[in-house]
């Protein structure tokens, strides 16, 4: 025989509403993300993504000149055996396809349970020796678990040319400081914050807060290509020699989680006492950059498709694995 649930278990079930509005964490995984953190404010997400897309151009950019600057080449044609001028490592033709994804994964997991348990008499057995006394009781437990994750993914596509970013500053720049729109944003102090320092307190992001290496990548690979160049018969060229597209993919993956599992023991209801935890909440952020450099033609955009393709599948996956792990 199972009893009615007692004014106890009403008082349980009203203390659960009560913690997860407390918690604020019944909305996180079922409303649109931002790409934002809370600390932020409303222009975060706009002031996050464009410092990101500067950073990265104005790093881009200094890598691109820093490697023509230092790097020359010249090519020797097999058959008359004269040595062409040098010139710049990177053709000025080539071209920098970029694919920026911010990608945010919220999810929450509701995972209540209630056991009842309903005594009975004692049972005594009585033996030559002595007697035995059997507590007795009838126990069901009940449980559900409620998911809801949410995903949000922004894109950026830029395209440069290498004679573009050759060029050098001029007062319109989107590399010097005073061009920043959010240049100047204000401290806690109410003092005018730079965009460096205002990056390091205020905005959250891995491709921001790191040196990527991107002139240290380039360098090296554009080293590579040159002395170790394809072969293609069709290239036009004496030795039908040609430089490989290069690219490189940086990607952070940053995981914030917490539970709460509070426990009720009650007679005759004992409220939450599964394995798993009552709430459960967590936010993944993942930042992927992928680089492509190389002729403005067929090969070079293959390439960039073929990462790019690669880059969905692994957001893909990301998304997937951002389910909340059950915690005992």
């Amino acid at each position: 025989m199972i009893t009615a649930i007692s004014k106890d278990a009403r008082t349980v079930a009203a203390l659960v509403a009560g913690l997860l509005v407390a918690t604020g964490l019944a909305g996180c995984g079922f409303t649109v993300p931002s790409i934002q953190e809370g600390w932020q404010g409303p222009d975060g997400t706009k002031e996050l993504e464009f410092e990101i897309k500067k950073s990265i151009y104005c790093d881009l950019r200094n890598a691109v000149q820093t490697t023509n600057t230092e790097w020359q080449v010249s090519v020797q044609d097999q058959q008359t055996h004269t040595t062409t001028t040098p010139q710049p490592i990177i053709p000025y033709n080539w071209g920098v396809q970029i694919s920026l994804l911010l990608q945010v994964d919220e999810v929450t997991a509701f995972n209540p349970g209630i056991g009842i348990t309903q005594p009975f008499s004692n049972v005594v057995t009585v033996f030559s020796n002595g007697n035995v006394t059997t507590p007795r009781s009838f126990s069901i437990g009940l449980g559900a678990t409620i998911q809801s994750t949410s995903t949000r993914i922004d894109k950026f596509n830029p395209y440069y040319t290498i004679d573009w970013l050759m060029q050098k500053d001029t007062k319109t720049s989107p590399c010097l400081p005073i061009n920043d729109p959010f240049y100047g944003a204000i401290g806690s102090g109410g003092e005018p914050l730079p965009s460096s320092e205002r990056i390091a307190t205020t905005l959250s992001s891995p491709l921001l807060e790191n040196d990527l290496g991107i002139t240290k990548w380039l360098e090296d690979a554009m080293f590579t290509n040159v002395v170790l160049p394809s072969h293609d018969p069709s290239a036009g060229t004496s030795d039908g020699k040609t430089p490989d597209t290069v690219s490189i993919e940086i990607k952070f993956i940053v995981v914030t989680s917490g539970n709460i599992n509070p426990i009720w023991k009650l007679v005759p209801v004992t409220f939450n006492n599964g394995a798993l935890s009552l709430v459960q909440a967590g936010r993944t952020r993942t930042h992927d950059l992928l680089i492509t450099i190389g002729p403005p033609d067929l090969k070079t955009a293959n390439s960039n498709l073929a990462s790019q393709i690669g880059q969905a599948f692994s957001s893909a996956l990301t998304s997937s694995s951002s389910m909340v792990t059950p915690t005992p």
